[in-house]
């Protein structure tokens, strides 16, 4: 009886010792795929070099748009400038690269453009566009998204790597969606989406339209240049072609994106859009806040009615899709008028009561926006199998550019329920 019970014991040790190791084996390793960004340090001789145009170059990761005078400028992050003939449309020709170290935002006036190289605003004579020429520099204006150190110097950007790792249950990293080794960061989720750091038959094209996209960060009105710089929108005359710095307007952490409009500066922020007064373009004067969840939120404004995308990611601390349909006849009083559920929205356009949405991953919506509060159940075309982060839309609207994680599309919309692709520049064309 006794050898039986202790049979049974070593029996039940046995099976323990299996179930406990078959658990290890099963919970306490995870391998999955990870991004890790290491860290990019410059110093100022290597950040401060003169712009130079080179030949095109393939897209990888495209950012901010710009079309000026049948000329598409493609933001390629901290890298510079694309310069795309777009005059035929369904024909477009990459002419050629402005090598713009530390670029990621830009704007045009008065056939200069204005653009960003790590903590400099560079003015480049774009008359020609495929002959481009720097004229002026200003040095050191922007600071807020660079650290220095004396022995590496400037931190400027996190360069992605995907890797693969196996995580043991006993690491203090075990479940965590980010962590630093060092000073790499590693991620399992995070991805740059050129926000910041987290960082028909042929269309016919008016020649003369100047216009960026909804995720602009600079812009030009009133022969003066906006620029936002961490929680201050720094103000610029550029009657002239060589800037100079008038005003530095601190506003809030978060602020994203600049909407001009008349006498009106809409600022999207993540945490509601900031409406400001710039009558006197040197003195933006705070008239009100329109408050919403915490998201990122790019906006446009169409007569008395600004549109307000918020989405959830995790560089936007938020965790809504949506459009606002923002009353702002009153400016002193912005009143919302509808809230829409969205798949993951980011860069718009109003033109002609037809809102043009992009919504990331789940690709390009058209809605028509007559009634703002029915918008929801008049969607006009949805065109999916691509990644859509920012639109420009020429008036009268029949134009459509579309940037995103897989390149540049171009629509004719003149049948805004069935819009025909004109063309695409992929990613490494």
């Amino acid at each position: 009886m006794k050898s039986i019970m202790n049979h049974s014991l070593l029996l039940v040790a046995v099976l323990a010792a299996i179930a406990i190791t078959g658990c290890e084996q099963d919970k306490c390793t995870r391998t999955e795929e990870y991004v890790a960004y290491e860290p990019v340090y410059k110093r100022i001789d290597e950040m401060r070099v003169p712009i130079s145009y080179v030949g095109a170059q393939s897209l990888s990761a495209p950012g901010k748009i710009f079309y000026y005078k049948g000329y598409l400028l493609i933001n390629e992050r901290n890298e510079g400038v694309h310069v795309i003939d777009n005059r035929d449309p369904e024909s477009p020709v990459n002419r050629g690269f402005m090598e713009i170290p530390g670029n990621l935002d830009m704007a045009v006036h008065d056939d200069i453009l204005y653009v960003d190289s790590y903590l400099d605003l560079v003015a480049i004579d774009i008359t020609n566009p495929t002959s481009p020429l720097e004229v002026n520099r200003v040095e050191d204006v922007f600071q807020n998204f660079y650290s220095y150190t004396d022995q590496e110097g400037y931190l400027v950007e996190y360069k992605p790597m995907d890797i693969t790792r196996t995580i043991d249950c006993s690491d203090i990293n075990w479940g965590n969606p980010f962590w630093f080794e060092g000073a790499i960061l590693f991620s399992a989720n995070i991805q740059a989406d050129g926000s910041g750091l987290w960082n028909p038959s042929s269309t016919s094209v008016n020649s003369s339209v100047v216009t960026g996209g909804s995720m602009a960060r600079f812009t030009a009105a009133h022969d003066h240049l906006y620029t936002i710089d961490g929680a201050e929108v720094k103000v610029f005359n550029v009657e002239q072609p060589q800037p100079i710095l008038k005003n530095e307007v601190t506003m809030q952490w978060g602020i994203e994106t600049l909407f001009p409009m008349g006498g009106t500066l809409f600022v999207g922020s993540n945490s509601g859009l900031l409406i400001y007064d710039i009558s006197n373009p040197e003195q933006p004067s705070y008239l009100s806040t329109f408050a919403h969840a915490t998201a990122c939120d790019p906006v446009v404004v169409s007569g008395n009615t600004a549109y307000v995308t918020l989405r959830d990611g995790t560089e936007c601390l938020g965790f809504v899709n949506q459009l606002d349909v923002v009353d702002v006849s009153d400016l002193t009083q912005p009143s919302l008028i509808r809230t829409y559920p969205m798949s993951n929205p980011h860069g718009l356009s109003v033109v002609d009561q037809t809102l043009y949405l992009c919504e990331g991953a789940f690709g390009f919506k058209l809605f028509d926006v007559n009634d703002p509060k029915k918008i929801s159940s008049n969607l006009l075309a949805h065109e999916s199998g691509f990644e859509a982060f920012d639109v420009i839309v020429l008036p009268p609207g029949d134009h459509v550019m579309v940037i995103g994680r897989n390149g540049l599309y171009q629509f004719d919309a003149s049948d805004r329920t069935d819009l025909r692709q004109l063309s695409v520049i992929s990613i490494g064309q």
